[in-house]
């Protein structure tokens, strides 16, 4: 094996473990590993990944691949790009973690803001002072988390 050869071979394997790292975090995190670790071969590929090269390295389905992909580009962590190579898909990392991350939180905490409306409503409408004063400090709190997430979402905007 010459050099070269020899130095893809270890960036190969140092994308798989990287990839397979991708995958134990998105595990903790109550996510797909799959996601994980596709986004973290993604992340560390400098040119655009077929599917059918991702389903090769990560030892996955196709169908796998395809489904776990859509749910990278809903959050905006992946992109389709063009490739004058045939008709395969390719796919590029967005590098920006942060915005992703931010995006991502804010969307499920902007979920949840809708069923604590209507809980809001029904608590609101009852008569009890101490369950009132708890909300009230649990809504303050949660406000609070809201608005420093758009100010770090705003300040990586910024930035760029």
């Amino acid at each position: 094996m010459n050099g070269k050869n020899k130095k893809m071979n270890e960036v190969e394997r140092i994308k798989i473990e990287f990839a397979n790292l991708g995958g134990m975090l998105a595990s903790r995190l109550s996510l797909s590993p799959i996601v994980g670790q596709i986004y973290a071969l993604l992340y560390l590929s400098k040119e655009p990944v077929s599917l059918n090269e991702m389903v090769e390295k990560l030892g996955i389905s196709k169908a796998s691949a395809s489904i776990n992909i859509r749910y990278l580009e809903s959050w905006g962590a992946v992109k389709k790009v063009w490739v004058g190579k045939g008709r395969k898909d390719y796919y590029m990392a967005n590098s920006n973690v942060l915005e992703i991350f931010m995006n991502r939180f804010i969307k499920r905490f902007s979920d949840i803001l809708e069923e604590v409306n209507k809980f809001e409503r029904k608590v609101l409408s009852g008569g009890d002072r101490f369950i009132k004063e708890r909300w009230n400090e649990l809504r303050t709190l949660y406000m609070f988390v809201i608005d420093k997430l758009f100010e770090v979402r705003e300040y990586d905007k910024k930035k760029e």
